[in-house]
């Protein structure tokens, strides 16, 4: 008989097949093999009571302030811990209780799936001002870049004539369409948009419209679908739609960022988003919670962290911190030294429910990916 301790984060599936387990039994097992941590803020003090008597009967655990228990407190913030079996249990138990306790059981009900896989975005700046000089091209170099994109394959690439750095102004939709016009006649008429999903980082319509019709597949509007007539385009045309949240406009966007409940207004925002979206017939969207749009360097680090909350909406989650000011923040470095902290905060996202990653670095990117996938994928 021998002994190791190995990483709990290895696939429980894959280990099983080193055990051969009854596959009922193993079923049933996949379902305690995570605690899941549940923050619940302001809960009153008989919800908290009866949460903690449910919870305590399925075997889960309810973490709540010292004073509960004698009612010195009216309310409370609660962690609860649960495996996903002790979870389904307490649904059951919640949608019969009072106090608020079923809009619990609702929110627990949904999947928070990860993502087994990660797709990757190449980012493309047809403009002499965006924040990252080595992601610009020209029409006098784009094709050349274009080619080597695609030889690595990605599952999607970001076109942009735009600059939404902090700062930033816009230039116009004539001299945005003046940029992009021959770029994308180009990517039509050689047929590369049948080589990736091309997507147009922009928010004027004419030059949307255009780009769908040269054989785009997804509309990245930054703004937070202040214009509704990009759902009507998205669904005209079935493509994608990115909805990204952004405090604020790029001028001004980074002067302050302030939130009183960052995870719950963006997740607010994006549900009132969603129900436009659908409203016009939009159903394949992507949720993009917008690292450095009106975010302070905290700010992003938790969502990063925390991304798996968004995963409630049953949506494909996209982050985009490549090279960004937030890597600064903890460790002084100018944007063409930031692809170490690029790689870090991406992998983290990935890990916490991102399934799309959007860089300027795709060669890299596809590296640390093979690796996790390929560590993912070892077992004894």
């Amino acid at each position: 008989m021998k002994f190791f301790k190995i990483n709990s984060k290895t696939d429980f599936n894959l280990l099983c097949s080193f055990i051969n387990p009854h596959k009922l039994g193993q079923k049933i097992m996949s379902n305690k093999k995570e605690i899941h941590f549940i923050f619940i803020k302001d809960i009153s003090i008989p919800a908290a009571n009866i949460l903690k008597q449910d919870a305590l009967r399925v075997g889960a655990e309810l973490v709540t302030h010292k004073e509960v228990i004698t009612a010195k407190v009216s309310r409370s913030n609660a962690l609860l811990m649960a495996t996903k079996e002790q979870i389904q249990k307490l649904i059951d138990k919640e949608k019969l209780q009072d106090f608020k306790l079923k809009n619990l059981a609702s929110f627990l009900q949904n999947n928070f799936l990860k993502p087994k896989n990660v797709k990757l975005m190449a980012v493309m700046n047809i403009n002499n001002d965006s924040f990252n000089e080595q992601s610009r091209v020209n029409e006098l170099n784009f094709e050349k870049k274009l080619i080597e994109i695609l030889s690595l394959k990605p599952e999607f690439i970001d076109i942009g004539a735009v600059s939404s750095r902090p700062g930033s102004e816009y230039c116009g939709k004539e001299e945005e369409f003046k940029r992009l016009k021959n770029i994308l006649d180009l990517i039509y008429a050689k047929n590369y948009y049948k080589e990736s999903i091309f997507s147009l980082d922009s928010f004027d319509e004419y030059c949307l419209e255009y780009a769908l019709n040269k054989g785009f597949k997804l509309i990245n509007d930054i703004t937070g679908l202040k214009n509704k007539n990009l759902a009507k385009l998205a669904a005209n045309y079935k493509s994608l739609y990115c909805l990204m949240h952004i405090q604020g406009i790029p001028k001004t966007m980074q002067e302050n960022p302030k939130y009183e409940d960052l995870l719950y207004e963006i997740s607010e925002f994006f549900r009132e988003k969603l129900q436009i979206l659908e409203s016009y017939g939009v159903k394949d969207s992507i949720l993009d919670v917008g690292i450095g749009f009106g975010k302070s360097a905290e700010h992003n680090l938790i969502l990063i962290k925390h991304l798996e909350h968004f995963l409630q909406f049953n949506k494909p989650l996209l982050v985009g911190a490549s090279r960004k000011s937030v890597i600064n923040a903890y460790f002084k470095s100018e944007i063409k030294d930031r692809l170490a902290g690029s790689l870090y905060l991406h992998l983290k996202a990935f890990e916490n429910g991102a399934s799309i990653i959007r860089t300027h670095d795709l060669y890299e990117h596809k590296q640390l990916f093979k690796l996790n996938e390929a560590m993912q994928e070892v077992v004894l």
